[in-house]
């Protein structure tokens, strides 16, 4: 039982559904609506390709129930909390990219508190490790604003319920191509929490991710940035895991590691320009399940962030969840035979290896890189 992975997915979520966007022309007609970004369908396909895929007898389901006040008050403000219910209530806004309906406040507790058990399946010894499947996301959302399509923080809940249960030094990695600004924000001072981002460089949201922001007084070098730039793939991805990352996450020493695994990494995302590829997901997570095992256990729990291809991220999702369990279904790439997927998988460039090297030197302020 314990060698199983946790995971945790509830149609609830999809009560949290963004809808379509409609733009008014100037003569006073609507162009054609398309999907919001952060689609509904997105996590309904993911759900359906990994409870068809074979994958779900290495899994154990894991209930997802809502999150209370009080474990929403760990990074949240009693405002927000209360300004987030409010306007799901009536349908509106949280910033102008997060919309939120009447079902959102019902699946953002759920999300968030399923982050949680999957936290105590894990520490209770019922699974090795975990994957939540969950929606809305969080890494975006601040103490007190929602923004970048996310409402609650799912990870740095979790993340501090793990330290309430009594652990304390904690590994946070943030892999989704936007950068993980409320999750560096709620660790920016925190030396207990080593907080990882890799992502796009200059993307978003502005200002955040610099390879010079390492931490607030008293926790420098706790915050570890690896901006890349557009076009990096899977080659550059684990280049960086393996000179920067995985260094300092060894002489860290956590007690249990995070994944904020957002799949817009994706040669196919529409809101990146990156080119990882399914086995470069499959990898990076292969990359995390063995740290885990080296430093911690196995304690590993990875909560779904963004991804906004309805066609790739289902697979590169399947793809992070055959890493974490370390078996293999039969799903292959759908670009698979495509040159595009070739070229994604051998691009390597000199400005790849040049960002990873410039994060390696500012940290080596820090670790022994």
């Amino acid at each position: 039982m314990a060698e199983l992975t946790a995971y945790a997915y509830d149609s609830r979520f999809l009560q949290h559904d963004t809808g379509e966007e409609a733009i008014e022309l100037p003569g006073g007609e609507t162009l054609e609506p398309v999907e919001h970004p952060s689609s509904v369908r997105i996590t309904r396909r993911t759900a359906q390709l990994i409870a068809g895929s074979g994958i779900m007898e290495h899994l154990l389901p894991v209930d997802a129930r809502p999150a209370t006040e009080e474990e929403l008050l760990v990074y949240h403000t009693p405002d927000y909390i209360r300004q987030v219910r409010e306007t799901a209530s009536r349908g509106g806004w949280l910033d102008p990219e997060t919309p939120v309906v009447p079902g959102s406040w019902e699946a953002a507790l759920l999300a968030a508190g399923a982050a949680i058990e999957l936290v105590d399946a894990v520490l209770d010894g019922r699974t090795r490790n975990a994957y939540g499947l969950l929606r809305p996301p969080g890494h975006h959302a601040m103490k007190d604003r929602g923004m970048g399509f996310c409402v609650f923080n799912n990870v740095v809940i979790a993340a501090r319920h793990a330290q309430r249960r009594g652990l304390r030094r904690l590994l946070v990695v943030d892999w989704d191509v936007h950068h993980g600004n409320g999750t560096q924000a709620a660790f920016w001072e925190d030396p207990d929490v080593l907080f990882v981002s890799l992502h796009q460089d200059n993307w978003y949201p502005a200002g955040w991710g610099a390879v010079d922001q390492v931490g607030g007084p008293g926790a420098e070098g706790t915050t570890v940035n690896v901006p890349l730039p557009p076009g990096t793939g899977k080659r550059g991805y684990l280049l960086a895991l393996d000179e920067v990352v995985l260094p300092i996450a060894r002489q860290f020493e956590p007690e249990m590691i995070f994944l904020s695994a957002g799949q817009d990494p994706s040669m196919d995302d529409p809101l990146g320009r990156m080119l990882v590829t399914m086995s470069g997901f499959r990898e990076m997570a292969e990359r995390f399940r063995a740290l885990a095992d080296e430093l911690c256990a196995g304690r590993l729990v990875a909560v779904q962030e963004g991804g906004y291809s309805p066609r790739y991220v289902p697979f590169c999702t399947l793809a992070v969840i055959e890493g974490i369990t370390g078996a293999r279904t039969s799903i292959q790439d759908p670009f698979t035979g495509n040159s595009e997927l070739e070229q994604a998988e051998r691009d390597f460039r000199p400005d790849q290896e040049a960002a990873v090297e410039a994060a390696r030197q500012v940290q080596a302020a820090y670790w022994r890189l």
